[in-house]
């Protein structure tokens, strides 16, 4: 049938990326360059202040994650995430006094976070370590806006800025790292935004990412057509996160039943189908044990319209090529979902 046609199409929207969506190689430089002045930065502080908190070096250590690191990320680049496990010796985790079976990774010193500075009711505050992240950055960037986000404290430069971007944006996460005592997955505490720490692995979400890349060969790809038409279509309604959760359970599935969808306008297609899917049935499990839900979005009725009038050209679309083999058929329902480009 129309491998032919689906391969045609499939360059086209490659070349649609690198047009419209990729990120360019001097801002990824940029971003580069400025994330490790930032670790840096935070290096100096705690080794100049005796009271500031200590990021891990041997038993773990700072990371990039998020979009950025999974390469699913579309320009601008505003929100790289940056993690900082943080010294974590002499504390533990617990619940209502009780500890629970994990360690939390140390370097073989005493955290800093025992003070009574990062403290409340005898835990540390993710607020509190959060504000003073928020305050050692402002004294490096003083021109550049440094503010709280809930989960992070993001850090706006001017690096890269352009008409459509203001400059490469960092979302600094401070972090713990905890080994089950049964030495199963490591995972992660984050702050919860409301001075406590939630579940989180942005290393198993990098991982997953690479394997399902490297089994079916159009993952990223999807996920940034996708992005890219959350962005244009519907305003990014949809958390980049949620799409992200949606489509990787939808190719997971896949592979888990040895089927691989190899060719773009298929896996595109998919991934607006299983966009609906996810936000018919509200909001989406994580991926790890006791993590935090993934909201779905309130779409106004004209966002609705939008997704169920794409999801269905998107499907037309790869009918068109595969089945019928009209390239014609299958661009004008692609230039209709993608009005920025011109498929032809």
């Amino acid at each position: 049938m129309g491998i032919a046609e689906l391969s045609t199409v499939g360059r086209r929207l490659e070349a649609f990326l690198a047009e419209e969506i990729a990120i360019p190689a001097t801002a990824r430089t940029g971003a580069s360059n400025s994330q490790t002045y930032l670790r840096q930065v935070l290096r100096n502080k705690a080794n100049s202040d005796d009271s500031f908190p200590e990021l891990l070096t041997r038993s773990d250590c700072d990371f990039l994650g998020g979009s950025f690191a999974r390469h699913t990320k579309i320009w601008p680049l505003d929100d790289i995430d940056l993690f900082l496990p943080l010294e974590g010796g002499r504390l533990i985790y617990h619940n209502n006094g009780n500890r629970l079976p994990f360690t939390v990774l140390s370097d073989g010193r005493a955290s800093r976070l025992t003070q009574d500075r990062w403290q409340t009711y005898g835990n540390v505050d993710s607020t509190k370590v959060l504000n003073g992240l928020r305050d050692g950055l402002r004294e490096t960037y003083p021109s550049s806006i440094v503010k709280l986000d809930k989960h992070c404290v993001n850090l706006q430069t001017t690096v890269a800025a352009t008409a459509e971007s203001d400059g490469i944006g960092f979302d600094v996460v401070p972090c713990f790292c905890l080994t089950p005592d049964d030495g199963s997955e490591a995972f992660y505490l984050v702050p919860d935004g409301s001075g406590g720490w939630m579940r989180s692995n942005p290393r198993k979400d990098t991982d997953i990412c690479t394997e399902l890349n490297n089994y079916h060969g159009t993952y990223r790809q999807a996920v940034r057509l996708v992005k890219n038409w959350n962005k244009t279509q519907v305003s990014n309604a949809f958390q980049s996160y949620y799409i992200e959760l949606a489509l990787s359970k939808k190719f997971l599935s896949l592979k888990q039943g040895n089927k691989k969808y190899q060719y773009l306008l298929q896996a595109f297609a998919m991934g607006m189908t299983e966009l609906r899917t996810a936000y018919l049935s509200g909001d989406l499990t994580a991926l790890i044990a006791e993590a935090p839900a993934v909201e779905a979005p309130v779409l106004t009725d004209n966002q609705k319209g939008i997704l169920e009038g794409d999801v269905t050209r998107a499907n037309e679309s790869f009918v068109h090529a595969y089945h019928n083999g009209s390239i014609e058929d299958a661009f004008n329902a692609l230039n209709t979902i993608f009005t920025t480009a011109s498929f032809e």
